[in-house]
């Protein structure tokens, strides 16, 4: 039982509310893009749950983008977040997914996901977002 209770998180969250995009057209590596498609899907707009150094959750309409699907573990995803200070790319793949109940009634998705890789420059805006957030259980700051 104690096993269940130890914290497995190797970095601490913070509570953020941001918009997140996952467009197919910049959200796969692009050697899994076909040059030949005529049309890329639409992106998934959705927004973070949480956050943290190594990972966040996004909170989705939908896992699916186009012929993909984005809920099984390990997809690669691409994902720009609009943080207050602009705009950052974050390369991360996919840890789990699951249905997830929200009060407007909207099927949601709950999928968590760790970060792979970051442009330096987007790494220091993302550190520098992150230590402006109030630790989970604190005052959330508006964002």
């Amino acid at each position: 039982m104690r096993a269940l209770l130890v914290e497995r998180r190797r970095a601490a969250r913070r509570r953020a509310v941001c918009e997140v995009r996952i467009p197919l057209g910049v959200s796969l590596p692009h050697e899994l893009l076909d040059p030949e498609e005529e049309e890329f899907p639409h992106p998934i707009m959705g927004h973070t749950r949480d956050l943290s150094a190594t990972g966040l959750s996004l909170l989705l309409p939908a896992t699916r983008l186009g012929s993909r699907d984005v809920s099984h573990k390990g997809a690669r995803l691409r994902l720009v977040l609009c943080l207050p200070t602009g705009v950052i790319v974050v390369r991360a793949e996919t840890v789990h997914c699951e249905p997830f109940d929200c009060e407007e009634g909207e099927p949601q998705f709950l999928l968590g996901a760790r970060i792979t890789k970051m442009f330096d420059t987007d790494r220091r805006a993302y550190d520098t977002f992150l230590r402006s957030l109030s630790p989970r259980g604190a005052v959330e700051p508006s964002v």
